[in-house]
């Protein structure tokens, strides 16, 4: 698993180097980018027998992009309990994840945008009580400008979760969708 996720962040690497390449003449079109967002997620599988997980996310990601196309590293902070109350699981993870997005137009454009997102990453545990496993994410959303030019979205979203567990071959899964809400500089 390590190694799928060592393959997956060497090629976000160089395809984004190439993006950069790519781009270098004309530096309009290749900026800097901040996005953050704030989700919920509902557990669609039972993670336990009769235990569904919901979790809450915050996640930032820096990166590049041109008008449509951006890559980037994020840093999410999830909380993961469950659905049946205060007698159920509980998991806490920092990940750190490769992303990328798409916009239907292009940012500069100041009306109603649309877009597509995923990401790919994993959560080592760097602190105790948070655990760690791999983790992906797909969302779409839309995006809208106000009269200062900020731009806010909303998007849905699929998250998947899987927790190594240190003292068994165990691997919980928590398949969940949400809601989230962000802002994009």
């Amino acid at each position: 698993m390590k190694y799928l996720i060592s393959l997956i962040f060497i090629l976000l690497t160089g395809g984004h180097l190439i993006f950069a390449q790519t781009y270098q003449k004309d530096s309009k079109n290749f900026r800097f980018f901040n996005r953050t967002e704030l989700f919920y997620s509902f557990g669609l599988n039972d993670t336990y027998p009769g235990d569904k997980i919901n979790a809450l996310h915050i996640k930032t990601i820096l990166g590049t992009a041109n008008e449509k196309i951006g890559f980037g590293f994020g840093v999410e902070n999830s909380s993961f309990r469950s659905a049946n109350g205060f007698n159920g699981s509980s998991f806490n993870t920092i990940a750190f994840s490769g992303n990328v997005h798409y916009l239907v137009k292009p940012i500069s454009d100041d009306g109603i945008n649309f877009f597509v997102k995923g990401s790919l990453g994993y959560a080592p545990r760097i602190f105790y009580g948070y655990d760690r496993g791999l983790n992906m994410e797909a969302a779409t959303g839309l995006m809208i400008t106000n009269k200062r030019k900020r731009k806010y979205f909303l998007e849905g979203l699929y998250n998947y979760q899987q927790f190594d567990q240190f003292n068994s071959n165990n691997k919980p899964e928590v398949k969940s969708i949400g809601l989230g809400i962000g802002s994009w500089f």
